[in-house]
């Protein structure tokens, strides 16, 4: 057998797999999904590129294509400037092809592109990267099994990432106990030793303050590590005060004594770690709620240490990557500021390039929002489909319609797809080569076992053809991916040891930061990569709550489906139409189980068959993340990372047809 080693593509955990270049077969895989990865090879696929004409779509070739779109993109920046083109980066793309488009962008003068990032951890990397330094996970997934308690806080590992649940049950028979908080009975929930179930989205942060005032009121807390490694301690056991046993009790619906017991097992275990998901990202108050995490790890010391680390585990297999080849709005590769003038002048040497713009550009939703007004002019989307993983689809749709230039680079014809101009054929997964970087920051390369179907071809190649074409100051031709690591190891500091010729070698990967020996599995071990070198505690903020009575819609994953495109099977996809509602509000609204019902929220509505549950808390409906969760969740309100709450979306209405 001629095996080659391919980073897997669907989530971040991180796993090789090995495919048999004569047979095609699939072997080392941590879960179904990456099992079923052969089965996607020509699922849909775009075997060469296509223009629209009218209403249909023609084949042309590659230089008719690479120059029509440069001479359209030419003219966009003539008329109105680099403002008015952004880009949606693709969290599953490799780092290379990553970073060449964000190049792109800057070069043509536009800081408006992001990634898929934007819809789950952009809170998480912001909140951390002020407080610690890196806007990362802290420890590799391995040391969860070191750790005496795990909490996991609006989260499903056992969906979302299995190996991560195969850890977390080692980890629990080596003694370690599992607490979950959620307002759904998950699959993870129903493993745990503890399980904390919400009676509303939301409430995470105040949770986890009444649990640290807990901690502080036993005197429990870490003094050696708070007095030597973190500042600001006073200031938060003061912002304490308002939470009070019985504000805790009355804002939660939960005793005093099973927060206070709760805590307490937290802070004596020795060792903690901390996973969180979409569950508290997706939220309004996710910032408050990051925060809280943060200072809970540092109330008790649980970090800088094998078993005690903070976690908030990507999704997709190449989130961390795009985010750290700066795929973002406000940074630059490796989250410098666009602000930062030091870090500009820097790239523009690097680049040989014209002055880049210090203006931080639109985030995802808000490419979409000034689409829909006109307001951008060429969209470029690689990779991505936002039709079904954006919110308010209508929205969505509308922005692409009123977008002159629509360019999708993807290698299937995706629902986003047909409303392009130019539609790029993308090299998928295993017909190229390139680095990604999983959730615990380790970089791997990912070999090339096939070729392309059709003239298909990479992104970086694509990008590299449309930078010559454009005419882009300071672009360069790169005649490989491992050219343009090379590049990203002069651009980004925490990648400067990561060269290709080591990344090959590897079996297990390279962790960053590496500027030469790269030993960093743990981030700071020895201090934080803050200003003055130490962790900084937040405020907690006071309770709130936004007096809204009616039902909440939240979200989320099914097991043998990824996304918006793939369910292992037909009996899957059906699943995905489903709501789950709780048996007593069931009871009241008439609704049967299996029986089909509307649910309606402020930006649209929806018929999904009932699934009668216990299992949810009242006043809350689920709904799978896979097929039309996105025609009724709402692109507004943002918070403070501009990430949509699709964890806590209003319902006006929630009825079965037969009352209609």
């Amino acid at each position: 057998m001629s095996l080659l080693r391919i980073a897997c593509h669907f989530c971040g955990f991180g796993c090789y797999i090995y495919i048999d270049k004569e047979t095609g077969f699939v072997s080392g895989s941590g879960c179904a999904k990456g099992a079923s990865l052969s089965t996607l090879l020509n699922k849909d696929r775009v075997f060469a590129p296509l223009v629209r004409i009218g209403r249909r779509f023609s084949e042309a070739s590659w230089s008719t294509v690479i120059l029509s779109i440069a001479s359209e993109l030419r003219k966009v920046l003539k008329v109105y400037g680099g403002d008015s083109v952004a880009f949606l980066g693709c969290s599953k793309c490799s780092n290379e092809e990553n970073y060449l488009l964000q190049k792109f962008a800057r070069l043509v003068g536009s800081n408006n592109i992001d990634n898929s990032a934007r819809l789950c951890h952009a809170v998480s990397a912001k909140v951390l990267t002020k407080a610690l330094g890196f806007g990362a996970q802290t420890n590799p997934f391995e040391d969860l099994v070191y750790s005496k308690a795990i909490l996991v806080i609006g989260y499903n590992p056992v969906v979302s990432h299995p190996p991560l649940a195969s850890l977390l049950m080692r980890a629990r028979g080596r003694g370690a106990q599992l607490i979950v908080i959620d307002v759904r009975e998950s699959e993870t929930a129903r493993i745990a030793d503890v399980f904390i179930r919400l009676w509303r989205p939301g409430l995470d942060y105040a949770l986890l303050n009444c649990m640290a005032k807990a901690i502080v009121l036993k005197g429990l807390y870490n003094r050696g590590f708070i007095e030597k490694r973190t500042e600001g301690f006073e200031e938060f056991v003061k912002s304490l005060e308002p939470y009070t046993p019985a504000s805790c009790e009355e804002l939660l619906n939960i005793p005093w004594s099973t927060i206070a017991s709760v805590a307490e097992s937290f802070a004596l275990a020795g060792s903690g770690s901390i996973l969180w998901g979409m569950g508290v990202t997706q939220q309004l108050l996710a910032e408050r709620t990051v925060e809280a995490i943060v200072n809970l790890a540092l109330l008790l010391g649980y970090i800088g240490k094998k078993g005690c680390g903070l976690y908030p585990v990507r999704g997709q297999n190449n989130v961390q990557g795009a985010c750290d080849m700066g795929a973002l709005p406000e940074f630059l590769p490796g989250y410098l500021r666009v602000g930062d003038e030091e870090a500009r002048r820097r790239l523009e040497r690097l680049w040989n390039s014209d002055e880049l713009s210090a203006e931080p550009g639109l985030t995802a939703i808000e490419i979409i929002e000034s689409a829909s007004r006109g307001k951008i002019r060429a969209l470029f989307i690689v990779g991505e489909n936002p039709l079904l993983s954006y919110p308010n689809s209508e929205l969505v749709a509308k922005a692409l319609r009123n977008t002159e230039v629509v360019v999708v680079s993807d290698a299937r014809l995706s629902e986003t797809a047909s409303y392009a101009d130019y539609i790029i054929a993308a090299a998928t997964w295993a017909e190229k080569e390139g680095s990604y970087t999983s959730s615990e920051r380790r970089v791997m390369w990912s070999f090339k076992v096939f070729n392309p179907p059709g003239s298909a071809v990479p992104d970086w190649l694509f990008l590299t053809m449309l930078g010559e074409a454009a005419g882009l100051r300071g672009w360069r031709r790169y005649d490989s991916p491992e050219e343009v690591l090379r590049e990203i190891n002069e651009a980004v500091p925490i990648y400067r040891g990561i060269t290709p010729e080591r990344l090959k070698e590897s079996e297990s990967g390279l962790t960053w930061p590496c500027n030469g020996v790269c030993n960093s599995s743990v981030l700071y071990v020895n201090g934080f990569a803050t200003a003055s070198g130490k962790a900084r505690f937040s405020s907690a903020s006071a309770p709130a709550g936004d007096g809204f009575k009616g039902f909440r819609l939240i979200t989320f994953r099914l097991s043998e489906c990824y996304n918006t495109y793939l369910c292992l099977n037909s009996e899957a996809y059906s699943e995905a139409s489903i709501v789950l509602v709780n048996r007593l509000d069931a009871e009241e609204l008439g609704i049967i189980d299996g029986e089909k019902v509307l649910v309606s929220t402020p930006c649209g509505e929806v018929v999904l068959r009932a699934r009668v549950v216990d299992s949810i808390s009242r006043g809350v409906v689920a709904v799978p993340w896979h097929r039309e969760a996105n025609s009724i969740t709402c692109e507004e309100p943002l918070n403070n990372a501009k990430t949509p709450l699709l964890k806590n979306v209003k319902v006006v209405g929630i009825r079965p047809l037969k009352a209609l």
